[in-house]
């Protein structure tokens, strides 16, 4: 006896005619045209002995009914939505009566919204469909221009969808997340493309944009975190969560990208493309406007910073000579300057200096002295036990060492910053100072070296304002110093307010830099030992990605390998020989189950056994075929010759 089946919840009981399905030709006589296609149905007698026809499941028709199809067609009858309006011919689509019947099959299988994918949208208007989701209030109509339309229930929260692309909102950015409404639905304007939109920019219009996953596993608890030396964590295989999340939020931010036209700026400059503003607000040069953007050159492929000097006209074109001279300066404190041209793409003469592209960097100015940054100084301050100091001594004299080695190789080349400001300061690091804007004052304000001596003297003085703001946590400590040197007196070290009462002295030939590196020669000692520190735990926490990179390989090689369909002609290849052996151990790997038939998840397991495969050790395990038929005992050591021979026979 064969099985009762069920088809859109109701059961259907099997013919007992032949499976055999008759071919029969279709009649030569051509259809008659009528501008009104009914359909009419087979005889009520035969339709017991005959299986439902697949197109009246699909389509809800049959336009073989008529001329020959064998298969039943009485579905149709209770199916069909009613009081459809007239449909033109050349859709084939039949107008069903309203006299209900019985039928097999389900109406929401019949009545399921037609699909309409993203690139055919703009065809969509050539045909008639309908997406009907309404109770008896609410009826569908197919419009003259042929559109796609659809009906709502009463009370709905899903909108009707208009797929011509005018009708759609403007979508502000190209890398911002979906708007989510009531019902769930992602905003349509994220989904298809406006008709303004750059195509250039498709990809990042038509995906959702997900935040990035910054901890890979959760950290230990407090009741198992004590292990015993021979016990790992799950956290000690990768490398730290807050360096994992540095690392991708900087990697994040070189891949943000808008679409041009929106933002207001120009396809291309020289030859950069993908503009994207880096600051909400401008600055300014001497009374020059300035932005500063992210772009990238179709010359290497890589990312840098432009500093754009809004409505600027270069009248000595030895200006630029000062960028050559600046380009040969490289320092570890410094953000080095790749070029520097004019271009009219923005609208305007506009002057551009480009730069090295440090993601996530942060002015000291942001980072110490706006009211957010207070905030988040004060509550570390509480935690840390209400210390009066916000910026630690010894976070001075990094800055101070930095600076220092900074300005050193600047004015051993005769040149002079002149944007030595807490706002064109970068921190790109845990203490990481770089300074920026380099070159930008002598090309406009370009004198032929004749002032370097001042500017030089400037430097310093700039450099002890930096430093009093810091340690006051205040950009007006300056304008009052016996409050301030009072302060330093209190809360820091004599070194330290000895460097800054340097720095802050009238100008004079023998006020150099030099001067101030003898004055920090302890601070320099202190800052060498810690980034020795650093550098040791960035090599251990490289070496733990390096064992993770042997890992990947070696699982890529596994993949490669198994349940290969087919290799040389042979369906069998990764079935036989040694791929045989290659497929038991990966069993013996992932597939492991205890003796409750649960599947084992172990991760300290499957590392083991890459590690000791990657090794190829003489320790041997046990293999065990799926039905338990075939038994084998190897060494890692051949499972790696014979995972090694068939990656090698693949390349």
């Amino acid at each position: 006896m064969q099985p009762i089946k069920s088809f859109g919840g109701h059961i259907i009981v099997p013919s007992t005619a032949p499976s055999a399905i008759p071919i029969v030709a279709p009649s030569e006589a051509p259809a008659k045209e009528t501008s009104k296609p009914v359909l009419k149905f087979a005889p009520k007698a035969s339709t017991s002995a005959k299986r439902l026809c697949r197109n009246v499941i699909i389509h809800g028709f049959c336009k073989f009914e008529e001329k020959g199809c064998e298969f039943n067609h009485d579905g149709i009858k209770a199916t069909a939505p009613p009081n459809l309006e007239e449909q033109k011919p050349r859709l084939h689509s039949p107008k069903a009566k309203s006299t209900p019947l019985i039928s097999s099959v389900s109406a929401d299988s019949v009545n399921a919204p037609v699909f309409v994918p993203k690139a055919a949208l703009s065809e969509c208007t050539q045909l008639t469909g309908t997406l009907t989701t309404s109770t008896s209030t609410s009826t569908s109509s197919i419009t003259t221009d042929m559109e796609v339309a659809s009906e709502t229930e009463e009370g709905s929260d899903y909108p009707s969808i208009d797929p011509s692309a005018e009708n759609l909102p403007h979508s502000s950015h190209g890398f911002s997340r979906f708007t989510m409404g009531n019902s769930g639905i992602a905003d349509i304007s994220m989904i298809q493309p406006t008709t303004t939109m750059d195509p250039y920019y498709y990809m990042n219009q038509a995906y959702l944009r997900q935040p990035l996953q910054y901890h890979m596993c959760a950290p230990s608890l407090p009741h198992v975190s004590n292990l015993h030396p021979h016990q790992k964590a799950l956290q000690s295989f990768f490398i730290a969560d807050n360096l994992r999340e540095q690392l991708s939020k900087r990697s994040e931010a070189m891949l943000v990208a808008a679409p041009g036209k929106e933002l207001g700026l120009p396809l291309e400059v020289h030859v950069y493309h993908s503009l994207y503003p880096l600051e909400d607000t401008s600055d300014s040069f001497l009374g020059h406007t300035s932005w500063t953007y992210k772009a990238t050159s179709r010359v290497n492929g890589k990312i840098y910073s432009l500093v754009r000097i809004e409505g600027f006209r270069l009248v000595n074109e030895q200006a630029m000579k000062a960028v050559e001279s600046w380009r040969r300066v490289q320092h570890c404190n410094l953000v080095c300057i790749r070029e520097a041209f004019t271009t009219r793409a923005f609208g305007d003469s506009s002057l551009v200096f480009v730069y090295d592209y440090h993601p996530c960097a942060m002015s000291l100015f942001d980072t110490y002295f706006t009211p957010q940054a207070h905030a988040v100084m004060l509550s570390q301050r509480q935690v840390m036990g209400g210390t009066a100091i916000l910026v630690s001594e010894t976070t001075l004299w990094s800055y101070i060492t930095q600076i220092t080695s900074a300005l050193k190789t600047i004015h051993a080349a005769g040149l002079a910053i002149r944007t030595l400001e807490p706002g064109r300061v970068l921190l790109t690091g845990k203490n990481r100072l770089r300074l920026h804007c380099c070159s930008i004052f002598d090309v406009l304000q370009y004198d032929g070296g004749q002032n370097l001596a001042l500017y030089q003297q400037e430097d310093l003085l700039s450099f002890g304002k930096i430093i009093v703001s810091l340690a006051c946590n205040s950009l007006q400590s300056y304008h009052n110093l016996t409050h301030s040197f009072d302060y330093i007196s209190q809360f820091y070290s004599p070194e330290l307010k000895n460097v800054v009462l340097y720095l802050l002295s009238k100008p004079s030939p023998t006020k150099t830099i030099d001067e101030v590196v003898t004055l920090i020669a302890p601070g320099i000692l202190h800052e060498i030992n810690c980034s020795q520190y650093y550098t040791d735990t960035l090599e251990s926490e490289i070496g733990l990605e390096l064992e993770n990179g042997r890992l990947v390989r070696l699982m890529s090689k596994l993949g490669f390998v198994n349940e290969r369909p087919e290799f040389d002609t042979d369906p069998r290849w990764s079935e036989t020989g040694d791929r045989y052996l290659i497929k038991l151990f990966r069993d013996y790997v992932f597939h492991q189950v205890n003796a409750h038939g649960v599947p084992v998840v172990d991760m300290a397991h499957v590392l083991t056994c890459l590690n000791k495969l990657d090794a190829g050790v003489d320790e041997k395990i046990m293999l065990m075929s799926r039905d338990e038929q075939a038994c084998l005992i190897v060494s890692y050591k051949e499972i790696k010759h014979c995972l090694s021979s068939a990656f090698n026979d693949l390349c």
